[in-house]
Parts: structure tokens; C-alpha cells; sequence
């Protein structure tokens, strides 16, 4: 069973409307594993998907969240890259390799993209990223060194699960541990994972 997403206690699904998205977390907090509920939710109800990362664990997490993931297409060369698969896994830190999806698959604009872990991607990456509309940009905003054209993008969701230094367009609640603050045209207040045995 997968875990599930609650907004001021009631089950949430994210949709597409509601990308492009920022989620910002320090370390432990509950962001990360927030992020690949919400691209497993994604997934689950259709969407397309092409996954970045900086480690496999992400990978691994979001695998054990989703139904009917036999059409997976695992990238570690060029060569390897297809448009057919409804969800396309780059290799975990493989910039180079992700820049080279955004450019090359036809669908790119139609997948939802994670790109996960941005505090630790160059400058590049993450604006190539902040190009789609389709896109959650999801890590430590604070330490990343692009975070001022981060925070220039019109998100249509922002989720945070620490305040970060970096200003924000609304006040930030304060915050239990584990529980995020989302902010969106359609939807304010706390959210947090719930998790399934």
C-alpha cells in the first residue's frame, strides 16, 4: 500500500495544474520522502514521468510507491534514452546525462519532471529544469546557488517543510516536525505523508 498525502487532514492528490512545484526542506524533515509520494500520486494517476536524482535511494523509494511500474526504462547512456516508457529513470547524478533527456526526448514537455536534490546540481541543471512547466524542483533551496531565479519562477505550488532564509511570497506557518506547509491558488495548510504497513 502506498502512503498517502493529507492536506488539513484530508486525503489529497496532486494533479498536474498544480505543477510547476517547488518543495523545500532541510535535511530530515519530511520533504524528500513528501516529494516521491507526490510523483508516485502523480504516476498513479496517469502522468508520465522522467526522474532525476542525486542518490538511488530516491529511486528506490519511488519504485516501492507505485502501481503497474513494469514500464520503466533505466538510463545510464545516451543510447538508452526512449520515448516510450512511462517512466524514464536517469542515472542517479548524472547531470550530463539528465541535460541531455531534457534536450532529446520528444515528450519531455508532456512528462511530469522530478528533479530531486537541487543543492546539489550546477546551475544548469536547475535552470534548464525551471524551463518546464510540468516540473517539481525539490531540495534545499537555501543552498543552492541559483536560488534567486528559483524563487523568480511562478510556481503554482510551493510546499515547505523548514522556513527557508530564501523570501518567500507568503507568511510561514510554524512547523511540527515531519509536516510541510503547501501554498497554491487552489489550496493553503498543512500537509503531511501519511504511511502505510
Amino acid at each position: 500500500m502506498a502512503d498517502k498525502i493529507l492536506l488539513n487532514g484530508e486525503f489529497w492528490n496532486p494533479k498536474e495544474e498544480n505543477l510547476p512545484c517547488l518543495i523545500t526542506y532541510a535535511e530530515k524533515s519530511g520533504g524528500s520522502h513528501f516529494s516521491i509520494v507526490m510523483l508516485a500520486d502523480l504516476f498513479n494517476n496517469g502522468s508520465k514521468i522522467l526522474f532525476f536524482s542525486a542518490f538511488p535511494m530516491a529511486r528506490d523509494n519511488f519504485l516501492g510507491h507505485i502501481k503497474g511500474g513494469e514500464d520503466v526504462s533505466y538510463v545510464t547512456k545516451e543510447n538508452d534514452l526512449k520515448n516510450d516508457s512511462k517512466i524514464i529513470i536517469i542515472e542517479s547524478g548524472n547531470q550530463s546525462l539528465f541535460l541531455k533527456a531534457l534536450r532529446g526526448l520528444e515528450d519531455v514537455k508532456k512528462r511530469v519532471v522530478l528533479v530531486k536534490n537541487i543543492e546539489l546540481f550546477s546551475s544548469e541543471t536547475i535552470e534548464s529544469c525551471l524551463k518546464l512547466d510540468k516540473v517539481i524542483v525539490s531540495g534545499d533551496v537555501d543552498l543552492c546557488s541559483t536560488n534567486k531565479k528559483i524563487m523568480d519562477k511562478d510556481f503554482n505550488t510551493i510546499v515547505i517543510f523548514s522556513n527557508p532564509k530564501t523570501t518567500l511570497p507568503f507568511a510561514v506557518p510554524e512547523l511540527e516536525k515531519y509536516k510541510g506547509y503547501i501554498w497554491s491558488v487552489n489550496n493553503k495548510g498543512i500537509i503531511t505523508v501519511q504511511r502505510e504497513n
